[in-house]
């Protein structure tokens, strides 16, 4: 792929493994007499808005799992339908950038319940593996709807006009959408956290992770608790999908090539820890854009490396709420 210049001296190559329907594409421009430390804060941010994205999915996948148990293999396929959703109601529509980016959302969320009511909630006795096998089934229907809704070349979908501008610091031109798509992304983890940690809803989403047998006891309705779980945590990905989607180039395998990373940021961070998924999607994703300017293809071997290393000493993980 050819090589992108950023000021005078330093070119950013984009590694093969890593086309550009997932890596996030910066519009890193340097200013007349920008030094290479401007040039390695770009790739900072950039390295923030892939963790932003990837703590969204890990947290909704961690959800998932966390409570009924479910691997989720179709969640990069949600991430993807939030994108593409996104795509074809700026397209087709007036609707102001963010309220699309809600009914897509929305529009994800109405089909990850259809997904868990008719499919998933009918193999919950049959263990993981039939699961496992109804999840993977389901991302690839999704993704083969997506190549005949939307063809397999890749589209993009335009930043709306009052976050086209750029922010000038110290030197370092960053784009107004990322620091926006980072406050919104903070935001919408800090709303998943009161939700899990402040309100009674959540208290039963915690208490089906530990024993669904006494809530059930209890009167607590726990087939309503794993539809909404499901629902929330595929919304979650539909909600990265979204934000992202403006500084991707789509194509009906971005989920699939996202879902590693999100499996790797779940088993770092620790199951049932968000502060634990946070802080792991903020070292993978700054390994990935910052080893793009050294060594670009390393990222995800030295994710893996790291995955190694962290689970020999700690094999519950970062910051795991659960035992080992």
């Amino acid at each position: 792929m050819a090589e992108e210049s950023l000021g005078t001296s330093y070119p950013l190559s984009y590694p093969l493994s890593y086309p550009l329907s997932y890596t996030f594409v910066p519009s890193p421009k340097i200013s007349s007499g920008g030094s290479f430390v401007e040039l390695i804060i770009q790739q900072l941010l950039s390295g923030l808005l892939q963790a932003l994205v990837l703590f969204l999915m890990s947290a909704g996948l961690m959800l998932i799992f966390g409570v009924s148990g479910v691997l989720n293999l179709a969640h990069g396929a949600f991430y993807m339908l939030g994108a593409y959703v996104l795509y074809t109601v700026t397209q087709y529509s007036t609707t102001p950038f963010w309220f699309a980016v809600v009914v897509s959302v929305l529009i994800v969320g109405c089909i990850g319940t259809v997904v868990e009511v008719l499919a998933l909630r009918r193999v919950y006795t049959g263990g993981l593996l039939y699961e496992a096998l109804v999840t993977f089934a389901t991302a690839i229907i999704i993704e083969e709807l997506v190549r005949i809704s939307w063809g397999s070349q890749q589209v993009t979908v335009p930043r709306p006009a009052f976050l086209g501008g750029e922010l000038n610091l110290w030197g370092v031109i960053l784009p107004s959408y990322q620091l926006v798509i980072l406050l919104a992304g903070v935001l919408v983890g800090l709303g998943l956290w009161w939700i899990l940690y402040h309100t009674r809803w959540g208290v039963f989403i915690r208490a089906a992770s530990m024993d669904r047998e006494m809530l059930a006891v209890l009167g607590v309705n726990v087939t309503r608790v794993f539809t909404s779980v499901f629902t929330i945590g595929v919304m979650l990905a539909g909600v990265a999908g979204a934000l992202a989607a403006p500084t991707l180039s789509l194509s009906p395998n971005m989920g699939s090539q996202i879902i590693m990373d999100a499996f790797a940021v779940v088993i770092l961070g620790g199951v049932g820890s968000l502060k634990g998924s946070l802080i792991s999607a903020v070292l993978i994703g700054e390994i990935h854009s910052v080893t793009l300017l050294f060594w670009p293809g390393i990222g995800m071997p030295l994710v893996f490396l790291l995955m190694v290393a962290i689970l020999l000493i700690r094999p519950q993980g970062i910051l795991s709420e659960r035992q080992a």
